[in-house]
């Protein structure tokens, strides 16, 4: 009975023991200063939900621009010659966006699942690596969907469909067209910029940072003499 206790003892103590190294900007609050299973336990489940949510986002979005893609193709010949130049520069248009939301994926739309296998199953000689790989993925892809929803990927969007409409006043006098070309080429593309997936950026700094404790709290504490004192903190 007492070797088994001190069995667990040791393993109970040896499992407290990981100490992993932590991200630099890791701060009292940020999740990477808790311990190691609770670490791997943050990433595992935010690495396997956002991928979900890539894989989902891809799937509808690339899609969605592939079928309008071949549909504007495949009716533009029951249109006249004259008319024939707002679909094929259309499907060009969605041909981009399926480009857009299939080209250069979060790392976690493929891995994200296979992450939080591993972690379910790691060992404690595992641990510390595979908080290295996670912290690596989360601050990777933080980094990615960050770029994807700043302001110059707003201005592109705006710029090639504008240019889309252009090309359809100017090139073939197809004003009409070419503005509504523009205008739901625009809000399509905006759609689909604002509904990517960005949990990784306020998951990232949550892990570093966390967020620290608000409002005032006030505690009584021991003076150097007799009595006691009031400490307030923000």
């Amino acid at each position: 009975m007492r070797t088994w206790l001190l069995v667990v003892l040791l393993l109970a103590t040896r499992a407290q023991a990981i100490d992993c190294a932590k991200p630099e900007g890791t701060t009292a609050y940020g999740v990477a200063s808790q311990s190691a299973e609770a670490r791997l336990s943050y990433l595992s489940k935010l690495l396997d939900e956002e991928g979900q949510a890539a894989r989902r986002w891809t799937l509808i979005w690339g899609g969605s621009y592939g079928l309008l893609t071949v549909a504007q193709l495949g009716v533009m010949s029951l249109f006249p010659a004259n008319e024939q130049p707002d679909w094929y520069w259309g499907a060009l248009s969605t041909a981009v966006g399926v480009a857009f939301s299939v080209l250069d994926p979060l790392e976690v739309l493929s891995s994200g699942a296979t992450f939080a296998k591993r972690a379910a199953v790691a060992t404690p000689e595992e641990t510390c690596q595979l908080i290295a790989d996670g912290e690596r993925m989360l601050a990777e892809g933080a980094e990615h969907e960050e770029l994807g929803t700043r302001w110059f990927i707003h201005a592109g969007n705006v710029l090639f469909n504008v240019g889309i409409g252009l090309v359809l006043g100017l090139g073939y006098g197809r004003w009409t067209s070419g503005i509504i070309n523009a205008a739901i080429g625009v809000a399509i593309g905006e759609a689909t910029i604002f509904s990517s997936p960005t949990r990784l950026i306020s998951g990232w700094k949550k892990y570093r940072a966390g967020e620290p404790s608000s409002g005032v709290a006030v505690h009584v504490i021991p003076t150097a003499g007799p009595g006691l004192g009031v400490l307030v903190t923000f």
